[in-house]
């Protein structure tokens, strides 16, 4: 009996949620006003930017909230909410939720500042899809932490790729178990093909992080986005080691 009310106890779960709602363009249908309680909340500069930049890649709107939950087994976590609905970029990528799901709550991080960034235990992204479903992803800052580091690999190519200094990518590709890859063959197609794209401009801007194992056991993480260009923005994956600690790349996908 004793036993069972500890585990009962550690299910407890104790929410302290205040609740925002904020929306790009004209207001849809259906669509909440911020409450008195809404009001009282209080988010950071970085906090908002976070929340602008999610809205301006995906529209819809975007409600947020910030809580903290405690129990016997986990003791007490702070964590944001985002929720995500009336989006077209969405839908469109409604059948791989999860990388869409990872993106926002890795926009919102990328935005803090350290301090910041350690006042949360976990960034929860809440999906609403056009038919109703409701889906929600709760992702450890530690996890966001790794690949806001690897992230600067992705960055250095396309810095090599604005300084036209193609060769340099080469090398850093390895060969891998997890794919076949003539990185010569496409290092020569990168240099022919990239001009109709024009110059990079902005840098990339990440659309999705899909993380998965390789046969040998590897965590690959997948990152996929575009790059601005004066011309024509093009698609941009980067595969790479998740827990790597140099700018070595499995495989590199370059597209319209």
């Amino acid at each position: 009996m004793k036993n069972r009310l500890m585990k009962n106890l550690s299910l407890i779960v104790l929410i302290i949620s205040n609740l925002t709602f904020v929306s790009c363009g004209n207001r849809h249908e259906g669509e909440q006003k911020p409450t008195l309680l809404s009001n009282l909340v209080s988010i950071s500069k970085n906090e908002n930017n976070g929340v602008t930049e999610i809205l301006g890649l995906y529209g819809g709107y975007c409600k947020y909230s910030i809580g903290a939950s405690a129990s016997t087994e986990t003791g007490k976590e702070n964590f944001f909410t985002l929720e995500l609905g009336k989006s077209e970029a969405l839908e469109k990528k409604a059948k791989i939720p999860e990388m869409s799901a990872l993106n926002i709550a890795y926009l919102f991080y990328r935005n803090l500042n350290k301090k910041e960034r350690n006042n949360y235990d976990e960034i929860r992204t809440v999906l609403i899809f056009a038919n109703g479903e409701k889906m929600m992803f709760k992702y450890p800052t530690e996890l966001l932490e790794i690949i806001d580091q690897r992230m600067k690999v992705v960055n250095n190519v396309v810095g090599l790729i604005k300084d036209k200094n193609y060769d340099a990518i080469g090398p850093m590709i390895k060969t891998s178990s997890f794919v076949k890859y003539d990185k010569n063959d496409f290092i020569s197609k990168l240099t022919k093909a990239d001009p109709q794209f024009g110059n990079v401009t902005k840098g990339f801007m990440p659309m999705g992080f899909k993380i998965s194992k390789s046969k040998d056991d590897t965590d690959i993480l997948h990152i996929s986005g575009f790059i601005f260009r004066d011309k024509l923005n093009n698609e941009f994956s980067v595969y790479l080691d998740l827990n790597g600690k140099d700018n070595s790349i499995f495989l590199l996908e370059y597209k319209l």
